[in-house]
C-alpha cells in the first residue's frame, strides 16, 4: 500500500462487519482460546476487545495498531497460526500482491490459517473522490486457487460475502 493509500484510509475509512456473513464476527468461532492470531491491515483493531492479548494487530494507517507498520516492514515478533487479512493484502499490481503473498507464504508453516476478506470488484468506494487514488487488487476464484497452488496453501473455502467481497480460507500445505 503506498502513502496515498494509507492515507486515504486513515482519513476515510470506517469498519462495518455487520454485513459480513463469513468474514466479520462469526470469524470468532473459528479462533480457538489456544489460537495466536496475527490480523495484518487490523484497521481499529477491533478484534483486541474480544480476543486480548491472542491477536496482535498491524496497520500502517490506525494508531488503534498494536504496531503501526505495513506487512511489508513487519518482522514477526513471536509465532502466529492464525492470520487475518480482512480487506488487506488487496491493493496494488499483481507484483506487489504477489511479493505479499510470498512473505505470507513464508512466514507460515504447515497448518496455520488465513482468513481473507477479499475485494472482488475493484474500486467501489466511489462514494469518496480520494478513493480513484487506491489501487484495489481485482481478487476472484480463479485467483485463490491459482495463489494458493502458487504459494503452497490448501484452498478451504471460497464463498461469496458482503457486496462485492469474497471470504476465503487458506491452509498452509
Amino acid at each position: 500500500m503506498n502513502q496515498q493509500e494509507t492515507q486515504y484510509f486513515r482519513d476515510h475509512w470506517q469498519p462495518n462487519w455487520g454485513d459480513k456473513k463469513y468474514s466479520g464476527w462469526a470469524l470468532l468461532d473459528k479462533i480457538k482460546p489456544t489460537d495466536s492470531v496475527l490480523d495484518i491491515g487490523c484497521g481499529t483493531n477491533m478484534l483486541k476487545d474480544k480476543l486480548g492479548d491472542q491477536v496482535y494487530g498491524i496497520d500502517p494507517a490506525f494508531d488503534q495498531a498494536d504496531q503501526l507498520i505495513t506487512w511489508e516492514d513487519y518482522k514477526p515478533h513471536k509465532e502466529f497460526n492464525v492470520y487475518l487479512c480482512l480487506g488487506s493484502l488487496n491493493f496494488g499490481t499483481t507484483q506487489e500482491v504477489e511479493r505479499q503473498l510470498q512473505k505470507l507464504s513464508d512466514v507460515t508453516k504447515s497448518g496455520d490459517r488465513v482468513y481473507w476478506r477479499q475485494n472482488s470488484f475493484g474500486n467501489d468506494h466511489l462514494w469518496h473522490d480520494d478513493s480513484r487514488n487506491v489501487r484495489f487488487f481485482p481478487w476472484s476464484r480463479e485467483l485463490n486457487k491459482k495463489y494458493c497452488e502458487k504459494y503452497n496453501f490448501q484452498l478451504n473455502d471460497i464463498q461469496d460475502d458482503a457486496k462485492n467481497r469474497l471470504y476465503a480460507e487458506w491452509i498452509k500445505k
